[in-house]
């Protein structure tokens, strides 16, 4: 049986240890991301700033609104929001209301609102005229994420009529990410590549990556 000195097993043990720890700096600063592949952060060149701006959507959409004393109605129109870098909203919601049964439909309400709140609950102030009553209404909302309840008074009756429904109104769009400067990669670190680009077989951490690029090795 051969024997081993216990200084001998630990400079194995060392020696071992070392070689793992060294293996992911075989690409300098980078660290594997995926089978035999090495992720780096982009190096950025130039003045840079990092912050948010405001981001300006308009969006068609659809519903069904369930009008208490009414019915069913289909609901269609247009939302214009900005959000701002605190994700703050401001913006208008112009839209039709159809009511329908069984057997038919028929055009109601025009409505325009105002939009304020924050771009994951809005609260909607505004009126329009209802086709039907002949006559202005007031109306108010509250739209979260696909739903929207709401109320409308009639001036001509002074008739409250309160509804709920949902719709393809998801939440309001982040603010835009502002960045100056220019990405690049330094010697043997690889191509630039934005991270939406890699394969499936690649996953890019938060810290191999910036502003959605990263410089990708292949071995």
């Amino acid at each position: 049986m051969t024997s081993r000195s216990p200084l001998l097993s630990i400079l194995a043990v060392a020696a071992a240890a070392f070689g793992l720890a060294a293996a992911p700096a075989r690409a300098g600063e980078g660290s594997l991301c995926g089978p035999g592949v090495y992720c780096f952060v982009p190096t950025v060149t130039g003045t840079t700033t990092t912050g948010s701006r405001d981001r300006d959507t308009t969006q068609a959409f659809a519903g069904i609104n369930w009008a208490f004393g009414g019915g069913p109605e289909l609901v269609v129109g247009v939302r214009a929001l900005r959000t701002n870098a605190s994700h703050k909203v401001a913006g208008a919601r112009l839209e039709a209301t159809f009511p329908f049964s069984s057997s038919k439909i028929a055009f109601d309400k025009l409505r325009l609102r105002l939009v304020g709140g924050h771009r994951s609950g809005m609260y909607e102030l505004g009126g329009g005229y209802t086709f039907d009553s002949k006559g202005f209404v007031l109306s108010s909302a509250l739209q979260a994420d696909h739903i929207h309840v709401g109320t409308d008074l009639t001036l001509s009756g002074y008739q409250w009529q309160p509804f709920v429904g949902v719709n393809s109104l998801g939440r309001a769009k982040a603010p835009k990410q502002r960045q100056d400067g220019t990405l690049s990669c330094g010697d043997e670190q690889g191509s630039l590549t934005a991270v939406a680009d890699v394969t499936s077989d690649v996953s890019v951490q938060a810290h191999q990556q910036f502003n959605g690029y990263t410089c990708l090795l292949g071995t």
